[in-house]
């Protein structure tokens, strides 16, 4: 994704892709689904090496979105699903996934008439807050 792209982002989904990257997610994309979605506008969708990684980033989502005053209208998850929801409403909703159930359910597919990008790091990882960084809890 070039910066220029990234600068036409909404801050909510440049925030979340920086907390996915900081937290170790794996395979961020990002489906562009204006148009295509009533519900929201973009998918970030990550995967997870465990159910203790994906707490992380609901957790971090929760936490960097309040601090922002973002909407959010809440966190679909289950212990033992291997998939979580963070609704941020209309701009956003990031998917979590184990590995599987990624493969599973293959957001991808399903939502194959919007545009998908593989999200690289580099793009995302200077725009994490500064008290984000200076966080212990991401050690």
């Amino acid at each position: 994704m070039t910066e220029t792209n990234k600068q036409q982002l909404p801050e909510t989904v440049c925030l979340a892709a920086s907390i996915l990257f900081q937290l170790r997610a794996e395979k961020v994309e990002l489906m562009d689904l204006r148009g295509i979605k009533d519900v929201t506008d973009y998918f970030l969708v990550g995967t997870c090496e465990s159910e203790a990684q994906m707490q992380a980033i609901l957790n971090e989502l929760t936490k960097e979105f309040k601090a922002k005053k973002f909407s959010s209208l809440g966190v679909e998850y289950k212990s033992g699903v291997r998939w979580a929801i963070f609704d941020a409403g209309l701009d956003l909703m990031v998917h979590l996934f184990e590995e599987t159930k990624r493969e599973e359910i293959s957001l991808e597919r399903l939502y194959s008439d919007g545009t998908i990008t593989l999200l690289n790091e580099s793009d995302f990882v200077n725009s994490i807050s500064s008290d984000m960084a200076d966080s212990d809890e991401l050690i």
